[in-house]
């Protein structure tokens, strides 16, 4: 409890003064990620992580997980636009098989048909959006604020979110709108799913291409 309330103080002031910053947080598995503090809140750190050492996209880390995060100097340099960043995506698929599926939002799991090997690079690109319940519509990230529910296949990631795993028994992971390389550490099947505890009342799709 004292870790989370010093931590939580120290962000209150470092984001009421602080300039963009190119920062380094260190997950409690000793996970090191680059790029930017962006914000706090309802216990999630929002960090804008740096790939090819440029800025991609935000992830988010429950504060619970985060060791530390060092604040240094400001960094200009380095950033692209979204349309600069597309180009790299781009330039990165080139050469890979190209497998389009479609995840419904009320199936837990689909087989994608890919077979997966040790140290095979994978990228995604999705569109569309979903409803997890009635009322509340989800794009590829999943909802925000972020609900921590042990019922779902990754408890501290956003319900609705688009997640894969390879093989029926390992450990999911977090895809969201991410478009840069996964390095796939296992092998087998390569399933896509929503990231959810109850499928009852979900709606609509999400269009998946896979390059591998």
């Amino acid at each position: 409890m004292k870790k989370k309330i010093s931590l939580y103080i120290f962000l209150v002031l470092f984001l009421s003064q602080s300039a963009m910053m190119a920062d380094r947080l260190t997950t409690i598995n000793r996970a090191e990620y680059e790029g930017k503090m962006e914000a706090y809140k309802f216990g999630t750190i929002y960090f804008n992580v740096y790939k090819f050492g440029k800025m991609y996209r935000t992830e988010r880390f429950p504060a619970d997980q985060v060791w530390k995060i060092e604040f240094n100097e400001p960094r200009e340099k380095g950033l692209e636009s979204s349309f600069e960043m597309e180009a790299i995506y781009k330039k990165l698929r080139r050469g890979k098989r190209v497998h389009k599926i479609t995840i419904n939002a009320a199936t837990r799991w689909v087989d994608t048909g890919i077979n997966i090997r040790i140290g095979q690079e994978i990228l995604f690109s999705a569109e569309g959006s979903i409803y997890i319940d009635k009322q509340t519509q989800v794009f590829q990230d999943g909802q925000m604020p972020l609900n921590i529910n042990a019922g779902k296949p990754l408890p501290n990631q956003p319900t609705g979110a688009i997640i894969a795993r390879v093989g029926t028994r390992a450990e999911p992971f977090y895809v969201g709108a991410d478009k840069a390389p996964f390095q796939m550490a296992q092998k087998g099947n390569l399933f896509l799913g929503i990231n959810d505890f109850d499928f009852i009342d979900n709606s609509g799709s999400f269009d998946v291409t896979i390059y591998y």
